[in-house]
């Protein structure tokens, strides 16, 4: 019988970053250090070199087209350091678990220090898929306060946003589902931004970039949700954001999107999202009454608001004194226009895009 001691590991080493994984590679495959433990901190160490604890052998220290890879040994302890798409990640190998986990522990403690994002923004995290797998990246996103933009939506939207901006604990109340709906220029994203800053003590935005992959590959939605991860030290909930997401959400969506609102429905409050601490956002442009009812159901959404236009009272009253005003509803973005004095196109342009 062949013994794992009689097999030789094969890396191909095509591109000078594959250097780091040979090297923890084949201190595990040789035996004397079984033990690996990996995690990942949101946000890029300007010097991961800074990291290391006293006594730290510097073995490799790369810089690649802007991202920065460390290996560094102590006795019996391999620690590999990876600053890329802003996102540090760690892995740790050794001959004691023990010894592994304290020392993965105190990296990402250290990593965490100096990764804090000022005041005024969040740290979001942002997912793609490539090829066969799900990528990560992350980066600070300014994000407003919500009492500094609450004056922008229309007085029943505000209301609507209110209460769900203050919430603490969505374990206590019914539903996983977060659905926001209105025309194109009422405001959508920059509540997003302005939730994800109001929610930051206990909960972590995951932006998906491309919702037509998360919702058609089932792999990419379980990464994202974080089904396969337990980080017994981050308690926090995960919102998972996606942008536009009228093709989902239609009447006829079984028909057009497959499986799509089935996974959907099941990462919310099905056997999927149970035990997980998930909270899913949509947007879309759709009026209510076009959505699938599955969606709209009563008990399904922990929050659904809709973004109206400002009345023209509200719209004279965001614009000021001494500007004359159209007597019909303005959205925020006709608002901006005409603050501005901006052409406004959004009367024949109601596609997606043009964010605000």
């Amino acid at each position: 019988m062949t013994t794992h001691h009689a097999l030789r590991p094969g890396t191909w080493l095509s591109y000078l970053s594959e250097l780091s994984t040979a090297m923890l590679l084949q201190a595990q495959w040789g035996g004397g250090m079984p033990f690996h433990r990996d995690a990942e901190v949101a946000g890029a160490v300007a010097d991961p070199v800074a990291l290391l604890p006293d006594g730290a052998e510097v073995r490799l220290d790369q810089r690649i087209d802007g991202d920065r890879k460390i290996v560094a040994a102590w006795p019996g302890l391999l620690a590999e350091i990876d600053v890329r798409y802003s996102v540090t990640s760690l892995a740790v190998v050794g001959a004691d678990l023990a010894s592994v986990e304290a020392l993965l522990d105190r990296l990402r403690v250290a990593a965490g220090e100096v990764t804090v994002v000022p005041a005024g923004s969040v740290r979001m995290q942002f997912w793609s898929w490539h090829g066969k797998e799900a990528v990560l990246s992350t980066r600070r996103v300014e994000a407003p306060a919500w009492e500094e933009v609450a004056g922008n939506y229309a007085r029943r939207t505000a209301a609507g946003l209110g209460g769900l901006m203050s919430a603490t604990d969505p374990a206590a109340r019914g539903g996983r589902l977060i659905l926001w709906h209105g025309v194109p220029g009422t405001g959508k994203t920059t509540a997003v931004r302005a939730l994800s800053r109001e929610w930051s003590d206990w909960c972590r935005p995951h932006y998906v970039m491309d919702p037509e992959r998360f919702f058609g590959e089932p792999r990419y939605l379980l990464r994202v949700s974080g089904v396969d991860e337990d980080d017994e030290d981050d308690e926090r909930w995960r919102l998972v954001i996606a942008e536009d997401c009228d093709e989902y959400l239609r009447a006829d969506a079984k028909e057009r999107a497959g499986a799509s609102l089935g996974r959907l429905l099941n990462l919310c409050d099905g056997i999927l999202g149970h035990g997980l601490k998930v909270l899913v956002l949509l947007t879309t442009n759709e009026d209510v009454g076009r959505l699938h009812p599955a969606i709209t159901r009563p008990g399904r959404c922990l929050s659904q608001v809709e973004f109206e236009p400002l009345a023209p009272a509200e719209a004279r009253a965001w614009l000021g004194a001494g500007r004359g005003v159209p007597e019909a509803p303005l959205t925020l973005a006709q608002l901006y226009a005409l603050r501005e004095s901006r052409p406004d196109t959004t009367a024949t342009d109601h596609g997606a895009g043009g964010y605000l």
